[in-house]
């Protein structure tokens, strides 16, 4: 029987390693190289694990916590607000990458209660073999870069897709094996973990990644006050109150007071712009922070929806945003997890996700105290400082977004559970390992079809390059589905479909433009060409106006609504309205300039592209010009138009 046991323990373990190794897959040919591809994986590894235990009537453990059940309520509050979401396919999605921490948290809390001494150690291997594979490809593409300049060192993502979420794994996974010290006898694993969180740690200097740095000082201070306070358990409520009532006033009021504050409000646009460039400077986070509070204004007590902060944040304009106003760049977090929490799930949600983290932070700090053997304690007090770190890195990025940091994430959630259990923990009946498998089963569907609609989104993308658009209509209709109608970037796949139509000359167009603005209804390229649409296939200039007219609020350098309302107004024969229009375009050579010198730092492998671009904008504003001011509507109508609309724009994420 025992033998039994252990055989199922050490099977599950393998899985469960196997989930984590899982964190470096990548698969070409998409829009993000490793989001879907770790995403599928780590779901088809829980259903496997769930599938064998229900097959061997096993039984699962759960932390005997009040602080699970509320992180537990958390998660299904967020998953509500599917319900009210604007897009509800990013919502799902949202929904099911949260999905998996509490899954994890089972697996590995109950691993660790079954077989303490062998998780641990096998956790320690994972995390040395994960850090020696970020490790090879971050110092190789470090050695093929020009220079150590920010523009160079973002070229370096390693398997992480970027600069500062491979820094922040780095991070976690060199911290995490310090615990060699209480879990080994021998010197060989000591001193591997000294030499790779040695080269780690170099390689996070050399990549300049101030918030992970932070979050690195901050976890190195709680490491050392878990070491010099007194171990008692005095003052536990009172710090538990005081923390959560400063955590939540930070987050509500603070930090907006200190966003406010810090944002560029200069009306010379030199200025602006100077710091926007300036990767020095905290201005556009917080410009991004301050305009995020716009979302929570609108939407107060239980936020956007999951997974929508992108699709509600353009909505607060993106004035003083260089690069999302001028060069298209797409952000699709806040930089603050705590932000995009407060913005998607309200005033409500952030209470719950403040009470979780912050129980679960001063619990464990109180009950590693009190621990009699010193090993267990040093364990659990790196893992604490290592998780206490980790939130402190997510002020300033978006770590928790990325499925590796959730899977390293939820494992020192599961620890933490454990060092706070006061009992023996809660055995789950046999019957819930069939719901976990129906759940784990659920997401592996949802990552096929997100799966489908990415690989058809990127190959869209190919065709739209080469201007085959039925090839952009094809691919666009594939990849759609509940699952999936918004692209990485943020832009709505029905306005690719919209554009295809409209090359084709179908009047369907104006309906895929307007299925594009209920996915999307701040999406300024949408709302241009739905303007366009509205006026010449529906013959609606109220309706074309008022379009054109929110493109132009929500980015005031985006330069197509002017050029084409301008038109509509010579169209109309009003003259004079075309001319204010005109007169608002703030473009002239020397901007132009500005541009051109600018699309090497924005467009670094296609800026003569961009430099085309420029200078074709430039050309359709001085015939605008000369359009409004000889008057004539004959010449300059509808083919103008034409030429402006099918300008191709080139956007990032960020």
């Amino acid at each position: 029987m025992q033998a039994n046991v252990m055989g199922n323990t050490t099977r599950t373990l393998c899985i469960a390693v196997g989930i984590v190794a899982c964190c470096t897959i990548g698969l070409p040919n998409l829009y993000d190289n490793f989001l879907m591809a770790r995403f599928i994986p780590v779901a088809v590894g829980l259903a496997i694990v769930f599938l064998l235990a229900l097959v061997g009537k096993k039984g699962w453990r759960v932390p005997n916590s009040p602080i699970f059940s509320l992180y537990l309520l958390f998660v299904l509050f967020s998953g509500c607000s599917i319900f009210w979401a604007t897009n509800t396919a990013e919502a799902i999605f949202a929904f099911a990458t949260q999905l998996l921490t509490p899954l994890i948290i089972i697996l590995f809390y109950s691993l660790l209660s079954t077989n303490r001494k062998v998780a641990q150690k096998a956790l320690w291997v994972a995390a040395a073999v994960v850090l020696a594979v970020c490790l090879l490809f971050a110092v190789a593409q470090l050695l093929h870069i020009e220079s150590f300049s920010f523009g160079q060192l973002y070229r370096v993502s390693g398997i992480n897709g970027h600069k500062n979420l491979l820094s922040a794994m780095l991070f976690l996974l060199s911290a995490f094996l310090l615990t060699s010290f209480s879990i080994f006898e021998s010197k060989t694993p000591k001193w591997l973990s000294v030499i790779l969180f040695a080269v780690a740690f170099a390689v996070i200097v050399v990549l300049k990644s101030r918030a992970v740095l932070i979050g690195a000082i901050v976890a190195a201070a709680v490491f050392g006050l878990m070491l010099l306070v007194p171990r008692h358990r005095k003052g536990y409520r009172v710090t538990l109150i005081a923390s959560i009532v400063l955590a939540y006033a930070f987050f509500t009021v603070g930090l907006r007071w200190f966003a406010a504050r810090s944002v560029p409000h200069s009306t010379e646009k030199s200025e602006v712009e100077t710091k926007m460039l300036s990767t020095s400077s905290l201005a556009e986070r917080c410009l991004l922070w301050e305009k995020t509070y716009q979302i929570v204004d609108n939407h107060p007590f239980v936020g956007c929806g999951i997974g929508n902060w992108q699709i509600h944040f353009p909505g607060a304009g993106l004035k003083g945003l260089y690069r999302a106003d001028v060069w298209n760049v797409n952000f699709t977090k806040p930089h603050n997890e705590y932000l995009g929490v407060l913005s998607e799930t309200g005033y409500v949600g952030l209470l719950l996700y403040v009470i979780f983290l912050v129980s679960l932070m001063v619990k464990a700090s109180f009950a590693l105290r009190e621990t009699d053997n010193r090993k267990d304690f040093l364990y659990g007090a790196i893992v604490l400082s290592l998780f206490v770190g980790s939130c402190a890195n997510a002020l300033f990025d978006f770590p928790n977004s990325r499925i590796e940091h959730i899977v390293w994430t939820a494992i020192l959630m599961a620890i933490l559970f454990q060092s706070i259990d006061d009992g023996e923990p809660r055995i789950l009946s046999k019957g819930w390992n069939a719901v976990f498998l129906l759940v784990a089963l659920t997401l592996v569907v949802i990552g096929g079809f997100r799966y489908k609609g990415e690989r058809n989104a990127f190959r869209m993308q190919q065709a739209l390059k080469n201007s085959d658009f039925k090839a952009v209509e094809r691919y666009c209709k594939r990849a759609l589905s509940v699952f999936y109608n918004i692209d990485p970037v943020g832009l709505p796949m029905y306005w690719y479909l919209g554009k295809a139509e409209k090359a084709g000359g179908h009047p369907q167009a104006l309906v895929s433009f307007r299925l594009a603005r209920h996915h999307a209804p701040f999406c300024k390229e949408n709302l241009n060409d739905l303007g366009l649409a509205e006026y010449y296939t529906a013959h609606d200039l109220a309706e074309a106006e008022a379009c054109f007219k929110e493109a132009i609020r929500i980015s005031p350098s985006y330069l197509y609504p002017y050029l084409n309302l301008a038109y509509v107004y010579l169209r109309e024969n009003e003259p004079q309205k075309a001319k204010e229009m005109a007169d608002q375009i703030q473009y002239d050579e020397h901007k132009r300039d500005i541009l051109k010198a600018d699309a090497v730092f924005f467009e670094p492998l296609n800026f003569e592209v961009a430099r085309q671009k420029i200078d074709a904008d430039f050309k359709a504003v001085m015939q605008l010009r000369q359009a409004v001011s000889d008057k004539t509507k004959d010449n300059f109508g509808v083919c103008k138009q034409v030429t402006i609309n099918d300008l191709q724009h080139n956007h990032n994420k960020d």
